[in-house]
């Protein structure tokens, strides 16, 4: 902001004070340009009375180093992006190549075999050479962008673990905030012994029956002695 603008503004709000009726809320610059609070006041709260402000603070800064890790991964982004669109202009140049030499094999057959116009078939036949030597300086060029790009991308890679790293400290030690450890695989609780279906363990239980009081009885009479049925 230039010099003469600042003091026009200041102009204005000094004007501005001098039309405020009495008792009205004083006018503040600071919430025109960042914070709305008054650094040098809060500046002269006693340290006792600080501890919100500093929790609040170091929250600040956490979050500032996140926007530097963002900034950093938006980046690499983009490097990858660059790379991935030259991947793809390599593969279509190579595919016009190939197409240039099915069409370069095509004309030598042709005139071998003594088909159509010698001396059009021999102009088609050189055009189709010379695309193939433009084509493969082209494969060429993307081949070096694409060897640069790949460098360039494993360089931010790096720089991005170094910063997550980095942020990831600096957060334990100003905000108490640890990053969560991946957690470990547990063995398979082991599944309890099958028991024995309801079936199987009634085949060796007793079977108890209650007879109905003057029933017939499911046991055999006694025999009756011998020496009974002759007297």
């Amino acid at each position: 902001m230039s010099t003469r603008t600042t003091k026009n503004l200041v102009a204005a709000t000094l004007f501005a004070g001098l039309l405020l009726p009495a008792g009205a809320p004083a006018f503040s610059l600071s919430g025109m340009f960042g914070s709305p609070v008054d650094a040098q006041l809060a500046a002269q709260v006693p340290q006792e009375k600080r501890q919100a402000i500093n929790t609040a603070d170091n929250a600040v800064l956490c979050v500032n180093q996140d926007v530097e890790l963002a900034k950093l991964k938006e980046e690499l982004a983009d490097k990858q992006d660059d790379l991935a669109s030259l991947g793809t202009k390599l593969a279509k140049s190579r595919a016009s190549g190939a197409q240039t030499a099915l069409d370069i094999a095509k004309m030598e057959a042709i005139m071998a075999s003594n088909l159509g116009k010698l001396e059009d078939n021999a102009k088609i036949l050189n055009d189709l050479k010379s695309d193939r030597v433009k084509n493969v300086e082209e494969q060429t060029g993307y081949q070096r962008k694409i060897d640069a790009a790949t460098l360039y991308v494993r360089d931010w890679t790096q720089r991005v673990a170094t910063k997550e790293k980095a942020v990831a400290d600096f957060k334990a030690n100003r905000c108490g905030i640890v990053a969560p450890a991946t957690p470990a695989v547990s063995a398979a609780p082991a599944m309890p012994a099958t028991s024995a279906t309801p079936a199987a363990q009634n085949d060796d239980a007793t079977v108890i029956t209650h007879q109905e009081p003057g029933a017939a009885s499911d046991k055999p009479a006694p025999a009756v002695p011998e020496s009974n049925l002759t007297n």
